[in-house]
């Protein structure tokens, strides 16, 4: 009953609360209503089936209350979110299909051991540990019965629902193993397999070499002819193609700034904050500026930010600070406002008594008596109690904290009134530490509405003068902006956005207007993201299956090989049967011998990274033979100089094994199976079309 009285008090903690702040990000979405008006509710299509729109917005809605307490989820751009949504929701649909297409389920008697069995899984046994059950059994039987407790259901309603989602996440967890396990053992190692893995890694060859760098010849005079890029194109088509339609643009993402007026304004606010910082040893005469932001801020001694650490310990109080370091636009200073020495943490046996004086002195009785916490709670109605919590008393008020390091170890009334009592026993007393009251005062030069109109309407000038997408780019540096290039898909969230992030928030609405405009078009001014003012030019649209060879970044890749073939053939010419030696080629090439080793069975050599193709070609030759070879970024002349057989032969057991992990492991990657099985569906995402 005391485990199940726990249960009771922390079924709050795996509360799901959506907060003002997400309500209103979803009424300025609107993306019910917006799907309506466009007749359409689908997100995406994951072949023949479709991901409703308000099944994808109640995920995004979810997604977005489980990261309330994340300050760089919170920060994260809602486009952002949302596509990462959209895509989690794609794979599962993935997955889901693959499951049932190769029978893979989990049955109910799977589902009874991972959740409330001996061996149950860890996230279930810290699951119902956090919910204050003993075991996951024990939860299990108080959800399934909660009125056996005295608990109504609505009391557990939201208890159960994070029960259940764990369990659907655990059974998910089942089903992806259940596949990798299916895809590995689909992909054993056979006799052949096992002797070339062996014929590939038992040699190792160290050779010299000597290279001359393409780069190093002028590209003005190898030229390249449209017939070429269009040959090489349809050799290499399939690394050109295209998941979705790809639009190419320019952008200039005009950042706004304080001019260097708002940066003096912002000087002398800081120089007169200053000043007031200075009156007295408080901190009122800065807070009638009311154009500062002020923090304080209590630290025990070992606790003090670095950077001023040293500066706090030896000051008086009334002590001011003008930080220079802040930056030209920023402005910060301290002033110490107190210190005290005082004890910090203690701990306590507390029981908490609702109602009347006489229910409090009743308890208050039975604990000096030396009942325990738990059988008051039950005898005093509402009561509820805990022991050996370590609470911090330094911010306490005076009073109170004064009343606890003074506590022996009897229990007493440390708050009482009409409507209740906190009943306290002190059991442990952390030693007394300095602590130091700390007062921060901030102000940062911002753009005043003349430099953000000045800066709106010099962009505006820009977009009237250069209507056209090719003037767009044309014209940009002259008139002080930088045109940077770019390319959008369907599931692009933001502007300039990379593998490794660094994108332009609130910028999906430029991205947005590409895909509803027409080539050559220049967008007006987007204004959402507060730091920007952003302006689009369409340059081309790529809808068939492929980019062209006439796309500018495929014509740069394309130009760049048909190039350094051209070169490494005319070095061929030159350098062939001219040289007995490497001594003699690196004469040849002005270049020194350098060394690396390589082994053919691994996918990297040293100081051979551009060029995995020579492996093959190296580990072909003859020791002591002199090899000449055109890569695709310098021509070699290559020797191997010894070939070491490793000390052992890898056994049957260690083949499959490094078999299962380098090729089967790859395709049972989890991560990488959605991927594999998008290549065989058509998925087709939706999203821009409700933005």
């Amino acid at each position: 009953m005391a485990t199940l009285e726990k249960i009771r008090q922390r079924k709050k903690i795996l509360a799901i609360v959506i907060g003002a702040a997400l309500l209103a990000f979803i009424i300025e979405v609107g993306i019910e209503a917006l799907g309506r008006q466009a007749s359409n509710s689908t997100a995406a299509k994951v072949g023949s089936e479709k991901i409703d729109i308000m099944q994808f917005q109640k995920r995004v809605e979810k997604e977005a209350s489980r990261d309330q307490n994340n300050q760089q989820a919170q920060q994260m751009d809602q486009a952002t979110r949302q596509q990462q949504v959209l895509n989690e929701m794609i794979n599962e649909k993935l997955l889901e299909n693959e499951y049932e297409a190769a029978g893979i389920y989990v049955t109910d008697n799977e589902i009874s051991e991972i959740m409330i069995g001996k061996n149950a899984a860890p996230a279930a046994v810290q699951f119902a540990q956090q919910a204050g059950a003993e075991t996951p059994a024990q939860l299990y039987e108080f959800l399934s019965n909660p009125a056996k407790q005295g608990v109504q259901e609505s009391q557990v309603a939201e208890l159960r629902a994070a029960w259940e989602e764990l369990k659907e996440n655990l059974v998910n967890q089942m089903k992806i193993t259940k596949l990798q396990m299916l895809i590995a053992g689909g992909l054993q190692a056979n006799d052949l397999d096992r002797e070339q893995m062996i014929e590939d890694e038992v040699n190792t060859c160290y050779v010299n070499f000597v290279k001359k760098d393409l780069a190093s010849l002028p590209d003005d005079k190898y030229p390249v002819s449209d017939q070429e890029l269009k040959a090489e194109w349809d050799k290499m088509k399939a690394n050109f193609a295209l998941e979705e339609e790809t639009r190419t643009i320019h952008y200039i993402a005009s950042r706004i700034v304080p001019s260097p007026a708002d940066i003096e304004v912002a000087k002398n606010i800081a120089n007169a904050a200053y000043v007031a910082l200075q009156k007295g040893t408080g901190i009122d005469s800065v807070r009638l500026l009311g154009t500062v932001k002020i923090d304080t801020a209590r630290y025990a001694a070992d606790k003090i930010p670095a950077n001023i650490k040293s500066w706090v310990s030896g000051a008086s109080i009334g002590a001011t600070m003008n930080d220079t370091t802040a930056g030209a636009n920023k402005h910060r200073m301290y002033k110490v406002m107190n210190k005290i020495v005082s004890v910090d943490s203690i701990m306590v046996d507390v029981l908490a008594v609702p109602g009347a004086k006489s229910a409090q002195d009743s308890a208050l009785a039975m604990l000096k008596a030396g009942k325990a916490i738990a059988d008051v709670a039950k005898a005093i109605k509402g009561a509820q109690g805990d022991t050996a919590q370590w609470v911090q008393v330094v911010n306490y008020p005076d009073s109170l904290k004064n009343k606890l390091a003074s506590a022996g170890n009897e229990f007493f009334s440390l708050i009482s009134n009409e409507n209740g009592a906190q009943l306290v026993r002190v059991t442990q007393k952390k030693a007394p530490k300095t602590f130091f009251t700390v007062a921060t005062v901030t102000h940062e030069a911002y753009a005043s509405q003349k430099t953000i109109d000045d800066a709106r309407n010099k962009l505006q000038d820009f977009l009237n003068a250069n209507k056209t997408a090719e003037n767009f780019e044309k014209n940009a540096a002259k008139a002080g902006f930088n045109a940077v290039e770019g390319m959008v898909t369907p599931s692009t969230p933001q502007l300039g956005q990379s593998p490794y992030g660094g994108g332009i928030k609130e910028s999906r609405k430029a991205i947005k207007w590409a895909f509803d405009s027409k080539k050559g078009e220049v967008s007006p001014i987007f204004s959402e993201n507060n730091d920007y003012f952003i302006a689009v030019a369409l340059d081309d649209i790529y809808s068939g299956g492929y980019m062209p060879y006439t796309a500018e970044n495929v014509k740069n890749m394309l130009t760049t090989r048909v190039r350094n073939a051209k070169k490494a053939a005319e070095l061929m010419k030159q350098y062939e049967g001219k040289a007995k030696d490497l001594n003699g080629y690196a004469t040849l090439m002005g270049a020194k011998v350098d060394t690396t080793q390589v082994v053919f069975g691994s996918n990297f050599a040293s100081k051979l990274e551009d060029e995995p193709a020579i492996m093959g070609r190296i580990v072909g030759t003859k020791q002591g033979e002199v090899k000449l070879w055109k890569g695709e970024n310098g021509v070699y002349a290559f020797q191997v100089v010894k070939v070491e057989k490793a000390a052992r032969v890898p056994s049957k057991e260690e083949l499959n094994q490094r078999y299962a992990q380098q090729r089967g492991g790859i395709a049972a990657n989890p991560q990488a199976i959605p991927a594999i099985l998008a290549k065989a569906t058509t998925v087709k995402r939706s999203l821009i079309n409700f933005y």
